[in-house]
């Protein structure tokens, strides 16, 4: 039997709403229709086509929306049994009344209501990776697009390596791992029409693997004797930075930047520049020569280049930057410096440093969903909560939340969402409550089901005992050299109840249907390959399980998944690595880790005198 789960709430006299209005006056009186009659002529379709998102009906209550002719994005609305207004500062703040208004007629009982906001942070972003993974759809895009509008999120981002048909990655991409032009152009134009502004976002200095990975392309990275010993999601995290002195660098970049952003209406351009970490590891480096400035100058090239274009500049203020203050006064006073900070508490001083310097700035959490099957809830919540506490105290310009896609970003943007919203939450107010009205509210908003979060925390606390990256990390000791010592490896008893929750999680949910039903159906998958990852990792530990999965049919599923939202893109390295481990005969060995220097392996016969 198929049980139909759908939110209703659990107090009728809570107006459910995010981010939360600043001002919000409830009356007594019970609205008694749910459903509005356009009378206002608008002009501007942008708002024409919100407006049809209302429930919209000729009996309904007459509803009138007025704004003035600039970009604010203030709005008051009115809610009465009589007619209902909306004002907005400018067509911003109407736009973004009439995604309230939408909010409102999800709640179970509607209350004439009366409400006064504004945004506090002029930034509110998201960050989305396209580039080491998931290349996504134009029509999943659209929908995502259209949460980030209904959140009230005003810019996007997309991180961008090499998934894009560069001329200089020639022959090795196809449409099936990439983002086309038109696409591109596509997008912008639908952002524009939901008043988002779509930035262009492009890795110039680090983080150039794929690109510089190429045989016409390596003479000009940095680390020329390059030969790869770890796993591949690995190696493209630590390598490869562009060589700031080879004559042929920067026309090398600049070509990227002509090639990429010409498909953006934006004003901005974000340069990344962020974690060069080869510079540190050349023959220069271990010869005294000044690597960072070095660094200082190629950036600066590229700013102005930039700015040449009459675009404005973002880019990533890394630990560089934060190791030499002195350089920055060198930079454009009108850099908009994105400072970071991934952990649960984040270093302070990547945005305390920035104080009282010439730069705007912008704090930038993450929703804690690279290296996973679903995001890490526990981590997000206090990353972004934290973040934005930096951000009040520092006088930050607002909140660019990431999403990340470290180690073939393994995780959803369905299993994302919390933190994405939770961003939009911060992003619109530093001081926004994050408590039970919030969950509530997103329950109500996001999942449309009342378990929601309550399933996305049980599967997050499973996921920890069995994360995806162990797993591949683990598979790298088996099979390349030593990767990150993060943590020694899940017990046995972890393994084992991973696996126990995941029955349940899965067992539950498949009796189940949400009105939502993609987060739902995106958890059973999730769930399920956390037990594959702990059956098989028990399985080459040498230790007996009564397996309840199958690697090729949650394959197949997962496949399923990804190929409702993305292109097929990197799609093949999970299924190689799952399938690889599934293939191995049991190896009867764990690993772990004492110190920076000792990587133990271990016979797991013999474990008398082993410390914890």
């Amino acid at each position: 039997m198929i049980v139909m789960y759908k939110y209703v709430g659990w107090r009728n006299d809570t107006m459910y709403l995010v981010p939360t209005p600043q001002k919000v006056e409830k009356k007594s009186e019970v609205l008694r229709k749910r459903a509005v009659k356009l009378t206002s002529e608008i002009a501007d379709l942008r708002i024409l086509k919100a407006m049809e998102k209302l429930p919209c009906d000729d009996g309904g209550i007459p509803l009138y929306i007025t704004y003035s002719d600039t970009r604010e994005e203030g709005y008051r609305i009115c809610v009465s049994n009589e007619k209902i207004t909306v004002d907005g500062d400018g067509i911003n703040g109407a736009f973004y009344g009439i995604q309230t208004l939408r909010q409102i007629f999800e709640n179970k009982e509607i209350f004439c209501v009366e409400i006064e906001d504004k945004p506090k942070n002029e930034f509110r972003i998201l960050y989305h990776d396209v580039t080491r993974g998931r290349v996504p759809t134009v029509d999943s895009m659209k929908k995502l697009i259209d949460d980030l509008a209904y959140y009230k999120l005003n810019q996007l981002q997309f991180y961008m390596e090499h998934a894009y048909p560069f001329r200089e990655m020639h022959g090795t991409l196809s449409e099936s791992n990439c983002l086309l032009p038109e696409e591109i152009k596509e997008l912008d134009a639908y952002c524009h029409e939901n008043f988002i502004d779509f930035v262009p976002s492009l890795a110039t200095c680090g983080h150039m693997y794929d690109i510089l990975s190429l045989p016409q392309n390596a003479h000009l990275r940095e680390v020329v004797d390059y030969k790869p010993k770890y796993t591949f999601w690995y190696e493209r995290m630590i390598h490869h930075t562009i060589n700031p002195s080879h004559p042929d660098s920067f026309d090398f970049v600049k070509s990227l930047i002509d090639q990429y952003i010409e498909n953006f209406t934006s004003e901005y351009v974000n340069i990344c520049g962020d974690e060069p970490f080869d510079l540190a590891r050349g023959m220069r480096k271990a010869a005294g020569v000044d690597v960072d400035e070095l660094y200082f100058e190629f950036m600066i090239k590229v700013i102005n280049y930039i700015k040449s274009k009459g675009k404005k500049v973002m880019m990533w203020a890394d630990q560089v930057f934060l190791d030499n203050m002195e350089r920055t006064r060198k930079l454009p006073e009108d850099i908009i410096m994105l400072c970071w900070g991934y952990d649960s508490v984040p270093p302070e001083e990547r945005v305390s440093k920035l104080e009282g310097t010439k730069f705007k700035k912008l704090v930038c959490p993450s929703s804690s969903s690279f290296y996973r099957l679903v995001e890490n809830k526990r981590i997000s919540e206090k990353n972004i909560q934290t973040m934005a506490q930096y951000g009040a105290k520092y006088n930050a310009d607002g909140m660019m939340n990431t999403n990340w896609g470290d180690y073939g970003h393994p995780c959803s943007v369905e299993l994302s969402m919390f933190g994405i919203v939770l961003g939009a939450q911060k992003s619109w107010d530093f001081e926004a409550p994050v408590d039970e009205e919030l969950y509530r509210a997103m329950n109500l908003l996001l999942y449309k089901n009342d378990l929601g979060i309550e399933y996305l925390t049980r599967c997050n606390l499973m996921h920890e005992k069995a994360v995806f990256v162990k797993f591949v990390r683990y598979y790298s000791n088996l099979t390349h050299e030593y990767e990150v010592p993060w943590s020694k490896y899940p017990s046995e008893e972890n393994l084992r109840e991973a696996a126990a929750e995941a029955k349940k999680i899965v067992d539950e949910l498949s009796q189940q249907k949400w009105e939502e039903d993609e987060f739902r159906l995106e958890m059973i998958v999730a769930a399920e390959g956390t037990a594959v990852i702990a059956e098989l990792m028990l399985k080459h530990m040498g230790i007996e399980i009564k397996r309840w999965t199958d690697t090729e049919k949650w394959l197949e599923k997962y496949r399923t998944q990804w190929l409702k939202r993305n292109k097929e893109s990197e799609l093949f390295r999970i299924e190689e690595l799952f399938r690889h481990m599934e293939e191995m005969p049991p190896q009867n060995k764990i690993f772990t880790y004492y110190g920076p220097e000792m990587n133990a392996v271990i016979d797991i016969k013999n474990l008398e005198g082993l410390e914890d």
